[in-house]
């Protein structure tokens, strides 16, 4: 797995119960690991095919200024989920061991 995207998951794990206790400081750091993966997942080659559709697509899609998914991650609920659907995956299949 890229360095970039271990140091995202490093980070996501820093942050707790964000749904249900959102504060200036996590709701900072998830619109910075937001656009950390955004950029991060682009530039990974054929690293990317690695993942499910769903992150290639939402990542190709923002990154070519496509409006409703812009619309759609203006919430930064959004942007977490997306972030904890990556973050499951890549334990669910091993490809990331949380330091916990």
């Amino acid at each position: 797995m890229h360095t970039c995207l271990v140091s995202i998951c490093k980070e996501f794990e820093t942050i707790e119960d964000f749904l249900h206790h959102k504060d200036a400081l996590s709701s900072q750091k998830v619109n910075a690991l937001f656009l950390d993966f955004m950029e991060c997942f682009k530039g990974l080659g054929a690293e990317k095919l690695e993942y499910p559709n769903e992150f290639i697509n939402d990542v190709r899609l923002y990154h070519e200024g496509f409006a409703p998914l812009h619309r759609k991650f203006e919430d930064i609920e959004i942007r977490y989920l997306m972030l904890s659907d990556f973050y499951d995956f890549v334990r669910l299949t091993k490809r990331y061991k949380a330091k916990k």
